[in-house]
């Protein structure tokens, strides 16, 4: 499948009214021609099946979807080389807690580190984001402990880092809740994410709840 077969099959499935809610949605620099997640997954695995897919994951584009659909594609692939390039493209929070690898490996958790340590916001954000679905809980106690350390280090509190932040405690408080409440109490947690961090407690034990 070439770049413009994809593309052709991109803006057959666009949706106008979509777009601007997407683009509202994410508040990202690229142009958005709204295709829906669904549809680019299934695009992607269809990419991953051709085994046509360097020349994609090779090219550069200002369309929304298209670089999700990398991402997406990257995913699927597990390719940890071309994440390592691809997190710089991001600049909005769908692509960045869309495209996280889901395996585990020595080389993945070092890279995640290193992505917490650097100063864009979704880069950073992306680290959390993915620690916090692939590692968080299912890995090791000393591993979270050891993250939570990192996280503490974070200087630049831009909103998307705050907020990712803010979910990782609430995903924490699900899994330990005494190593939650220990973040809370820490005094490293700026107050506006502490206070989105309860938030989000209370909505997820009132969805519980209402789940039964």
């Amino acid at each position: 499948m070439t770049n413009n077969e994809i593309l052709d099959l991109m803006y057959k499935n666009a949706d106008a009214k979509r777009a601007i809610f997407q683009k509202r949605c994410t508040n990202t620099n690229y142009e958005v021609i709204g295709n829906t997640n669904p549809f680019l997954r299934e695009l992607a695995k269809n990419i991953c099946k051709s085994k046509d897919y360097n020349d994609f994951l090779d090219s550069d584009s200002n369309i929304y979807e298209y670089v999700l659909l990398q991402g997406f594609v990257i995913q699927k692939l597990n390719d940890l080389n071309r994440m390592k390039k691809f997190v710089y493209k991001m600049d909005d929070w769908s692509v960045c807690d869309c495209s996280h690898l889901k395996k585990q490996s020595k080389e993945h958790l070092e890279a995640i580190y290193e992505w917490v340590t650097q100063k864009e916001e979704f880069v950073t954000r992306f680290g959390i984001i993915s620690y916090m679905c692939v590692y968080l809980g299912k890995y090791s106690d000393e591993e979270d402990d050891k993250f939570i350390q990192e996280i503490y280090k974070i200087k630049h509190h831009e909103y998307y880092v705050d907020m990712a932040i803010a979910w990782f405690i609430q995903k924490l408080y699900s899994i330990n809740i005494e190593k939650a409440q220990k973040m809370l109490d820490s005094g490293k947690i700026n107050d506006f994410t502490k206070k989105k961090a309860i938030s989000k407690i209370k909505d997820s034990l009132r969805e519980r709840k209402t789940r039964g």
